[in-house]
């Protein structure tokens, strides 16, 4: 497999961690960011201890600005980038006192709305704007966005009615982007109901589990699919 530049978002620990790893182990080059780069310390020891590739840049997906000079810092050392994983996502309809009532959209904090709908698909947007260019470059691009089961319209269902909203939003703009960037593969992933910050000590699958179905997203051939919506490396539905 050819080495390819693969920027993840969100990768100082959790899925987008291990995935990255993974992905060094296999040859590649792996651009790790964080909203600060002090939690990327543990990452860039890891790195350097085995040898990888590995660089390392902060990054919060829902200022433009800072998408702006990760763009401007990534491009003084490379002319492209191969791969872009839009992973960074939050799960903040928790994060308030819950009542039977609270958990429905009828009863759902806007602010709340506002802040999930920023980052998990505002900022995923701004990510492919500012990289499109890079990725097409590239002799194979590859957008992979880290969506949820929650957000499929054909099993949709109550209860964190934000998160649902803006994954189930993302999934449009993986099919958008799929029919306008021609040459560039773009696809969503739903990861597992995982065993991390955000999933909880509760979930089904461990990260280790996770992480090759998000590695073949991020290293499909130039005749993979593009426009799906795959877990595990099978397709599902939207």
């Amino acid at each position: 497999m050819k080495p390819r530049i693969i920027l993840i978002t969100g990768s100082n620990r959790g899925i987008g961690h291990a995935t990255g790893l993974e992905l060094c182990k296999l040859g590649h080059t792996v651009l790790f960011t964080a909203r600060t780069l002090s939690s990327l310390d543990a990452t860039k020891q890891i790195c350097t201890d085995k040898g990888y590739k590995a660089e390392y840049y902060e990054l919060d997906v829902s200022k433009l600005t800072s998408i702006q000079k990760l763009h401007k810092d990534v491009a003084k050392r490379h002319q492209h980038i191969d791969t872009l994983i839009n992973n960074a996502g939050i799960l903040i309809d928790r994060d308030y006192p819950l009542q039977a009532v609270d958990d429905k959209i009828s009863a759902m904090p806007l602010d709340k709305l506002e802040t999930t709908i920023q980052t998990n698909l505002v900022g995923p947007i701004m990510m492919i704007q500012t990289f499109t260019g890079m990725l097409k470059k590239s002799s194979s691009g590859i957008i992979v966005n880290f969506s949820s089961t929650l957000g499929s319209l054909t099993d949709m269902g109550s209860g964190m009615p934000s998160y649902r909203i803006s994954k189930c939003a993302l999934n449009a703009v993986t099919r958008i982007c799929a029919t306008e960037l021609k040459g560039i593969k773009v696809n969503s992933i739903h990861p597992g109901w995982v065993q991390t910050d955000m999933g909880g000590k509760e979930a089904s699958l461990t990260i280790a589990e996770s992480v090759p179905g998000v590695v073949w997203a991020a290293t499909l051939p130039k005749d993979g699919p593009t426009g799906k919506f795959f877990f595990n490396q099978k397709e599902i539905d939207w």
